[in-house]
């Protein structure tokens, strides 16, 4: 599980320097503050639509005519695509609907005529922007093979594969933040719309679930396959004392830290509480300010000389 916190007060950067101490392991101090500490699951992702659709035709043929270029936007049903046997499909439907009006043909024969005639061309079915072209004016495109790509640019999602340690916290219409790597300094609202009940077989990374959060409008230049972060609060406190998680060491005893008495290492043990990736509430055993060794404690043993720098 991936944590990170938001806390109102300066953490785990705060470092005491150490007087009058000479010779002994050289170690950095962190002091235990009070603040705000809030657990997200962080997971990352890519900017969809949530509307986008690969267009092809049914019949194979040589293509006569391309309506649209890249990035243009199109309404539902124009016409973007045409192959060769379009225009002689579409006399021969005409031809057939009109003996079928007259009674001179089964109108399954004419209903036949026109689905033969629509599979010879392509028609945007919802609006939005053509976001790729996959083939050009007279290549030839096999039925079933994308020749366009449409997406609706005005209902962006963010898209992620969370663990399945992690899933069981999520809910639809939770709110979250989206961090984009084109815009680390933004971040964008999003709301959970959608979470896979099928795992993903990501075997090297284990299980992974499909999150889907659509983002809120934004003035920002989004675009398809943008990356980034998203984090969805699972747990926050307020005014908790808490120090850096790597300052927290764990034996049979328990919970315990290392603190500075008379040049040594003194280990002292503690009560924890919430956890996040960075920082670690301290329920009993520390006071506010008080020091304490915050790193590489596996190497330090209780009563150890010690030497405190910046």
């Amino acid at each position: 599980m991936k944590n990170t916190i938001l806390i109102s007060a300066v953490l785990a950067a705060a470092l005491l320097s150490g007087c009058g101490m000479n010779g002994g392991t050289e170690v950095k101090l962190a002091k235990a503050v009070k603040g705000e500490l809030v657990v997200n699951i962080q997971a990352t992702g890519t900017v969809r639509s949530n509307n986008e659709a690969k267009l092809t035709t049914v019949a194979s043929g040589r293509v006569s005519k391309i309506f649209v270029e890249e990035n243009q936007a199109v309404e539902k049903g124009k016409l973007l695509l045409e192959l060769d046997s379009t225009a002689q499909a579409d006399k021969d439907y005409q031809r057939m609907n009109s003996l079928s009006e007259k009674g001179f043909l089964a109108p399954q024969q004419a209903e036949q005529a026109k689905e033969q005639w629509k599979n010879t061309f392509i028609s945007a079915p919802f609006a939005g922007t053509v976001v790729k072209k996959f083939i050009e004016v007279g290549e030839t495109l096999y039925g079933g093979t994308p020749a366009l790509m449409l997406a609706d640019l005005e209902d962006m999602t963010f898209e992620s594969n969370i663990d399945e340690t992690d899933i069981g916290q999520l809910k639809v219409d939770q709110r979250a933040d989206v961090v984009l790597d084109a815009y680390k300094n933004t971040k964008l609202p999003a709301t959970i719309i959608f979470i896979s009940r099928s795992s993903l077989e990501v075997k090297e990374k284990g299980i992974t679930y499909l999150v889907k959060s659509r983002l809120d409008k934004t003035a920002l230049s989004l675009r398809l396959g943008m990356t980034g972060d998203i984090y969805v609060k699972v747990d926050n406190k307020s005014n908790v004392l808490m120090v850096p998680y790597t300052a927290i060491g764990d034996d049979k005893d328990g919970k315990y830290v290392f603190v500075i008495e008379k040049d040594k290492a003194v280990k002292k043990a503690i009560k924890t509480g919430l956890e996040s990736y960075d920082n670690t509430e301290v329920i009993s055993g520390l006071t506010e300010g008080e020091g304490v060794i915050e790193a590489n404690i596996s190497k330090i043993k209780d009563g150890q000389k010690v030497k405190v720098v910046q």
